[in-house]
């Protein structure tokens, strides 16, 4: 009965991971060139998890299917291991649903318990770029999509490629977030700041940490707004010191929103 149990188990473990990466990795294919490599490869290594799941499944199919084979009558041992195995498959189930929850709730605690952990000065630039970017400030620039739309799974980037014309010139881009994000970006900084999400404080972190790539830091810490604004230009298209030709505000408008950003922070 065992071998037949371990079997089963084996089996209902592999199609479960092969069943999950296929669903799982569906995004994976609107991912730019290089990024969707590396996608493939970290959905296989989240997904591998689920083995148990399938395993537990596969298992007490395996089971059940002896049990009757043998006739056992009822209320017997093998019975209620059956039972135990459902429950833990439940619980395992709802886990992995928790965890997507808990991203998506993400949001709301992002906004309320990150933003004062960066100086004045800081949380002013980094509202100035929501704006540039997305056309707001506020929470909803979180959710943005590059061209249209939002997102409401914050477990991750969500990987959706949209394409527009600008300046009579068709664009593609996967950009999303309150800093348009590319899935390169997220595939960048995901792994080196150790992000569990792209809720809005994994956002400004990513955002942050470009800013301090392009030595901006200090200038924003002592109020050089348009010296910080064009060394990070060349990250963010909506601002100066760049040629990407996609309608950048002009730095008398930056510095306008900056300020006024600044002076709602320190009321």
């Amino acid at each position: 009965m065992l071998g037949r149990v371990l079997i089963s188990g084996l089996i209902g473990a592999a199609v479960t991971v092969a069943t999950s990466y296929g669903i799982a990795s569906f995004p994976c294919g609107l991912a730019s060139t290089g990024a969707d490599v590396v996608c493939h490869a970290r959905t296989f290594g989240k997904v591998l998890d689920n083995w148990k799941f399938g395993f537990i499944i596969g298992g007490l199919v395996g089971l059940v299917g002896f049990s009757r084979h043998q006739r056992i009558p009822r209320l017997q041992p093998v019975h209620l291991s059956a039972t135990s195995l459902i429950i833990l498959g439940i619980h395992l189930a709802g886990t992995q649903s928790n965890t997507y929850e808990t991203a998506n709730n993400n949001l709301s605690f992002g906004l309320s318990n990150n933003s004062s952990q960066y100086s004045p000065q800081m949380q002013a630039f980094l509202a100035t770029i929501r704006w540039a970017e997305t056309g707001t400030s506020g929470s909803e620039s979180y959710r943005k999509l590059v061209f249209k739309g939002n997102f409401d799974n914050f477990s991750t980037h969500p990987l959706i490629k949209q394409c527009a014309p600008i300046n009579g010139r068709r664009v593609c881009s996967t950009a999303a977030g309150a800093y348009q994000m590319l899935d390169k970006s997220w595939y960048d900084l995901q792994p080196k700041l150790q992000l569990e999400d792209f809720s809005p404080r994994s956002q400004d972190k990513m955002a942050v940490e470009y800013i301090r790539r392009n030595n901006a830091l200090s200038d924003i810490e002592a109020g050089n707004f348009d010296t910080a604004a064009c060394k990070v230009g060349r990250v963010w298209a909506s601002l100066v010191c760049n040629d990407y030709s996609q309608n950048p505000k002009t730095l008398e408008q930056l510095r306008k929103h900056y300020q006024q950003e600044l002076l709602a922070i320190r009321k």
